[in-house]
């Protein structure tokens, strides 16, 4: 079982679509944290945090951030399955292993990469904010009197993000594999993303917890019940694709 979970995982490491959604992401971050980031570098230190911390979740709060979430995350592996089906070599893969664990391969490393791609456009975020705000001796000091909650609610941006990123990716794989078509693994998600969301500003803007933004931006929303709906999602976004591939094959 594990040999196609390892050969799905290297096919989307090596994928030219992992390292591309990675570069846009960590370049939507940057761009975005572009007027803070200029501020931020010409002080000492800020009470109450830490400098290239500050300007990186200011990023990652961003419109254009968020915007290229659902978007990059499919590039990797969303349309993997239909890739296989398309090409032919679907059926000399299934002679070396279960329906099943293709099937689950397939999702599992969908949502593994699309993760993945989030979390490292955050770490090269990090790494190029924190080489424009180098420690002095006055935040060196600051460090040591801020509190766990601070780098917690860090962690927390990080997590949800990472399942956005999932989502998205497993949204697309369901659309495309349910359609039958490579492109619509990256359009379909940007598509859901930007009507639900703008329909839900315009006409149910009360109903934040059900708004695709609100679980990119956090914007007033309880960031635990953004966190559990975002398991939810993902879960059921996870069945709903090994279903429609499932499915797929009874009706081939």
């Amino acid at each position: 079982m594990n040999r196609i979970f390892r050969i799905e995982f290297r096919r989307g490491f090596y994928s030219l679509g992992f390292y591309l959604s990675i570069l846009l992401l960590a370049a939507a971050g940057w761009i975005s944290a572009g007027d803070i980031l200029g501020y931020l570098a010409g002080v000492e230190y800020i009470e109450g945090g830490i400098r290239f911390l500050e300007a990186a979740y200011q990023a990652l709060c961003s419109e254009p951030f968020a915007l290229l979430v659902p978007v990059a995350c499919t590039l990797a592996m969303s349309a993997a399955y239909v890739e296989d089906l398309q090409s032919g070599t679907l059926q000399y893969i299934l002679l070396r292993t279960t329906k099943s664990r293709y099937r689950w391969s397939k999702v599992v490393n969908c949502a593994i990469f699309g993760g993945m791609a989030v979390a490292a456009a955050i770490l090269i975020l990090l790494v190029a904010c924190f080489a424009r705000c180098l420690f002095t001796s006055a935040e060196a000091a600051q460090w040591k009197t801020v509190g766990a909650a601070y780098f917690l609610s860090f962690l927390r941006r990080i997590l949800i993000l990472w399942l956005n990123g999932s989502f998205y990716a497993l949204l697309g794989g369901l659309i495309a594999t349910f359609v039958n078509n490579r492109y619509m693994a990256y359009a379909a998600p940007f598509i859901f993303y930007y009507v639900i969301s703008t329909l839900m500003d315009a006409y149910l803007s009360n109903l934040r917890l059900i708004n695709p933004k609100e679980w990119l931006l956090e914007r007033s929303a309880s960031p635990t019940a953004i966190l559990a709906i975002l398991i939810v999602a993902n879960i059921v976004a996870a069945l709903a694709y090994s279903k429609a591939i499932e499915r797929g094959w009874r009706y081939d």
